[in-house]
């Protein structure tokens, strides 16, 4: 290998030999030099035609490289076709066996290509029978969601110099001759740059979990939830909600239909394989529209490297867009607040239970919050993390055990780090709870101060507002959360209710169509979602649906039958629907669930039938704090 430095880009190759070859040229050195000549006339024109290079020749076999893993792909499939018909023109046809792999490559000045991926290509290769394509497990992934591919797992093999890896089996369900390259290599950066120069819109996938044991999904996740939370803080980029784009993981769904369903125009996607302290992630910024890659690169690091390596891959994703920051957005931008890995991966943990939302995981995510302070007690955001959860608690069974730490442990967040906006959220919710709604005002106002795209801010101070009785904060609020996450349905459901109860029929009965209209795409992604069919049954009553009103309510209902919010919801249906007693009944049940609520419901106008009635009035008196 050349000592002089070589440059590094990640590349799809791959390898491709002809099977049985060495017996040919034993029995006829000239068909077989027949056999080569062909192999290197068609590898020229195929790879060329599909916007790659050829590396070198080798004998029999032949190494070449592609911009994407799609045309390497594409390339591979029409070589093999073609060599097989063309070599019969020997006196006996031979197959090709080809091994695609993308993998850090490292380019001598030679254009020769160095490196561990190298090998494992050779090695993919070698795994393929007479006429397959074989692809690795990365490859994969990034074209597993492509219809006009058909994949056959031949399962994990142990390679040599390379380990266990997943191979599959490819074919092209249309002849790879009839299907040319979408574009032109030469027109390919430039299409590129003028493309990226527009885009203003982002989805972050969940990274795919390439581990062993593949034990470490929640820290796949928590490093693409933290470029995904840097990346939204950025003005100018849309960037949906995690509810959004997790919901993806483990699908087979084309990138083209992703960024469709989503609405964006990049997708950010990858894979991390941990082993012991070492990192493997591979990402990719791909063009929603057509399924090309804009941007790809590896890293191999040691795992106390992951905070430069999430902020690494954020920022590059910016300079792929053509983005930059602003002086505020980068006092902003990937901070973290630990230096101590364990703790960080205790608080992942934590951060994945947190976002099931059962009562059962934010227990297990308190345990987790609290280990990861534990190892570092100076930890700011796990501590603000902790006080979440004892808030979420509280609502759910209405210990004050819960709301006192709630109260002690965001404060103690706050303290360790004055300028935490997630700190100031979680106090100024436990603030609200014990009704000191002005001193609540004041800590969501510093949290949208310390950071104005932060939804959560929004979304419970404009809560708290309408508790308060301050409707109209409430709609305006309830508003500006909306716009920070326009993919959300909750904001949306309870913006109409405040405008219900303030009589602005019009505008409630847009708010309501919207959010039936929000909660029906996210029902699209998340079909076992209790609370959007939860909150979604109120409106749907409003404008009438009453059928598919008590379809969303019992589905709800058969989703989470002992959630206190799901029951409370359920009553709130049942009231509309003017179904008293079954209203009554099932509030009385969300009471002994636990449910919280408050001065909510004094204010809640799904319960305007039932205000008088004296059953009613007597739970009112007996939930509403004093």
């Amino acid at each position: 290998m050349p000592k002089t430095p070589l440059t590094h880009h990640l590349v799809a190759i791959w390898f491709a030999d002809i099977a049985g070859y060495s017996d040919r040229a034993a029995e006829d050195e000239r068909s077989a030099l027949q056999l080569i000549e062909i192999l290197q006339s068609l590898s020229r024109d195929t790879v060329r035609r599909y916007e790659g290079r050829v590396v070198k020749f080798m004998g029999d076999a032949v190494l070449a490289e592609f911009p994407s893993t799609e045309l390497a792909v594409r390339a591979a499939a029409a070589l093999s076709e073609q060599y097989a018909k063309e070599s019969a023109g020997t006196g006996r046809g031979h197959n090709l066996r080809v091994g695609v792999h993308v993998a850090d490559v490292a380019v001598g000045p030679d254009g020769d290509l160095y490196g561990d991926g190298v090998n494992a290509a050779a090695r993919v290769q070698e795994a393929a029978e007479p006429g397959q394509v074989v692809l690795s497990e990365d490859v994969w992934r990034q074209l597993r969601g492509r219809t006009e591919f058909q994949f056959e797992s031949l399962g994990d093999r142990s390679l040599k110099g390379v380990g266990p890896i997943g191979l599959y089996l490819v074919a092209l369900k249309e002849p790879p001759t009839t299907r040319q390259p979408s574009r032109s290599g030469s027109n390919t950066t430039q299409s590129a740059e003028e493309r990226k120069a527009g885009i203003r819109s982002i989805a972050v996938l969940p990274f795919a979990d390439l581990s062993a044991q593949h034990d470490q999904e929640y820290f796949s996740d928590g490093v693409a939830e933290e470029i995904l939370n840097a990346l939204n803080k950025v003005a100018g980029l849309r960037v949906p909600a995690r509810t959004s784009c997790f919901a993806f993981r483990g699908t087979s769904v084309d990138a083209r239909e992703i960024g469709k369903r989503l609405g964006v125009e990049t997708l950010l996607e990858g894979s991390i394989r941990k082993a012991g302290n070492r990192l493997r992630i591979i990402v990719q910024l791909v063009d929603a529209p057509n399924g090309y890659h804009l941007w790809s690169e590896r890293f191999d690091r040691e795992i106390e490297d992951i905070f430069a390596i999430q902020d690494e891959i954020a920022r590059r994703v910016l300079d792929a867009l053509g983005l930059s920051l602003t002086e505020r957005e980068e006092r902003r931008f990937l901070k973290p607040s630990t230096a101590n890995v364990k703790a960080y991966e205790f608080y992942l943990r934590g951060r994945k239970l947190f976002h099931s939302w059962t009562r059962q995981n934010m227990e297990f995510a308190r345990q987790m919050f609290l280990r990861a302070v534990a190892i570092d007690p100076d930890f700011a955001l796990a501590w603000a993390g902790l006080a979440n959860t004892y808030v979420d608690l509280y609502r759910w069974g209405r210990n004050s055990r819960d709301l006192e730490e709630g109260q002690r442990t965001s404060a103690h967040a706050l303290k360790l780090d004055p300028n935490l906006a997630e700190a100031h959220v979680a106090i100024g919710q436990a603030l609200a709870i014990q009704r000191q709604f002005k001193d609540a005002a004041a800590e969501f106002e510093r949290a949208i101060e310390l950071d104005p795209t932060l939804y959560d801010a929004y979304y419970f101070y404009a809560r708290s507002s309408f508790e308060a009785g301050d409707l109209e904060k409430a709609v305006q609020l309830f508003e500006k959360a909306h716009r920070s996450r326009p993919e959300d349905y909750q904001a949306m459901a309870l913006r109409a209710l405040a405008l219900h109860e303030l009589g602005r029929a019009d505008e409630m009965r847009e708010a309501d169509q919207q959010a039936v209209d929000l909660i029906n795409k996210y029902l699209e992604l998340n079909p076992n979602e209790a609370r959007a069919y939860s909150l979604g049954a109120s409106p749907l009553a409003r404008l009438g649906e009453s059928k598919h009103s008590m379809q969303w309510s019992e589905q709800a209902m058969a989703l989470a039958p002992n959630d206190p919010v799901v029951l409370y919801n359920a009553a709130c249906n049942l009231a509309q629907l003017g179904e008293h007693d079954r209203a009554l009944d099932g509030l009385e049940r969300s009471i002994e669930a636990g449910v919280s609520v408050g001065d909510w419901i004094k204010h809640d106008p799904d319960f305007e039938s039932l205000r008088d009635h004296p059953r009613f009035q007597a739970i009112v008196k007996r939930i509403t704090p004093s």
